[in-house]
């Protein structure tokens, strides 16, 4: 790793420790480390409430000379210490994290109920998205199950759906293979989760891995089910490049203005990461010697910002990483001209969830 790939990353670090002094300002922190020792928050979530405190949150934020971002893509569980990770979000300025359980099994996850109740200041309630095993194990029942919770419950994110995909890096680091999952995105499930999002207007999350072959499949969806609201996670992360000839800023630069309802999250493997089963740097819309994204891919995000939104793709087992997490979605932005960085930070992700653009 060289000195000018750590350049951006420092300079974002050093920024928000000279903010720390007032992060206790911004919203209260939680009374409980545990999130379970509260009751779960009524359902259906009182967003208007929620909306007046997530605001407020922005704001402090903003006044204190801090770009504050939402983290549109985080998949934590009931484990985590609530308190002390109020505190994280605070010193690296993170405004709010759309916090989807894990339901390992168990049919449905309650934890972002918990959440809410515990710091109704800092996370937006998403579904669970069957992750993992449920929706590999039952997908079409877990389509059901969105709707049964996700809609009578009122959260304006339905979570994130895996199609396909490779084990990630924390998984290949513990031996744990068991994630190489493949649903076909154009089959019955398929059919049925972007039918509930034409039919509720709640956007959803998939995560495709980038390849040749699942691209026709995806436009045919898009193009099916205009009306449903899709998010692409992980903007340019390929595993695999020798499987990808077509995927590129300017096919990306197409899809975005032939399907109005497709959406990206900006989280992708960092520059100097190697995915170890390819041998490759899977995020491909860096330049690795400076740590900023390359020319090309900050032109189309500044031409279409609202269609990308930061992300961390946190998860139980990598939250050590957080800071650098922040620090490579501070890169992204830093890469962006200042008059869309807000945009792209938080204005995108609240108008897409929420469908009104955050009145200041």
């Amino acid at each position: 790793m060289t000195v000018r790939y750590l350049r951006p990353f420092v300079l974002s670090c050093c920024l928000f420790s000279s903010a720390s002094a007032i992060a206790a300002e911004y919203s209260p922190i939680p009374s409980v480390a545990r999130m379970t020792d509260v009751a779960k928050a009524e359902v259906p979530f009182n967003l208007a409430e929620l909306k007046t405190n997530w605001k407020k949150r922005i704001m402090a934020m903003r006044a204190a000379g801090i770009m504050p971002f939402i983290d549109i893509e985080s998949n934590l569980g009931e484990n985590l210490d609530i308190k002390r990770f109020a505190r994280d979000m605070d010193q690296e300025g993170v405004a709010l994290i759309a916090f989807s359980g894990i339901a390992m099994g168990r049919g449905w996850s309650d934890a972002a109920r918990y959440a809410v109740a515990a710091d109704p200041w800092r996370y937006i309630p998403a579904g669970d998205g069957g992750l993992p095993p449920d929706w590999k194990n039952d997908p079409l029942g877990f389509v059901q199950k969105t709707r049964d919770h996700v809609v009578k419950e009122g959260y304006p994110l339905m979570g994130e759906y895996e199609f396909r995909h490779y084990p990630s890096p924390d998984q290949v680091q513990r031996g744990n293979l068991n994630r190489d999952e493949r649903l076909p995105i154009d089959g019955p499930a398929g059919h049925a989760l972007f039918q509930l999002a034409e039919e509720t207007g709640l956007s959803f999350q998939i995560h495709e891995e980038i390849e040749d072959q699942f691209l026709a499949p995806l436009e045919s969806m898009l193009a099916r089910y205009p009306k449903a609201k899709v998010i692409w996670c992980h903007l340019a992360q390929m595993r695999y490049q020798d499987r990808n000839t077509i995927y590129g800023p300017e096919y990306v630069r197409q899809l975005i203005e032939k399907y109005p309802n497709l959406y990206f999250d900006l989280f992708s493997g960092p520059p100097g990461v190697i995915y170890t089963p390819s041998g490759e740097y899977p995020g491909k819309y860096w330049d690795v010697s400076s740590g900023r994204l390359k020319p090309e891919w900050a032109k189309l995000i500044a031409d279409h910002p609202w269609r990308f939104m930061t992300a961390l793709d946190l998860n139980p087992f990598i939250m050590n990483a957080f800071s650098k997490k922040v620090a490579a979605q501070r890169a992204v932005l830093d890469s962006l001209p200042a008059e869309v960085q807000e945009i792209v930070a938080y204005k995108a992700a609240w108008k897409l969830l929420f469908n009104e653009d955050f009145a200041q």
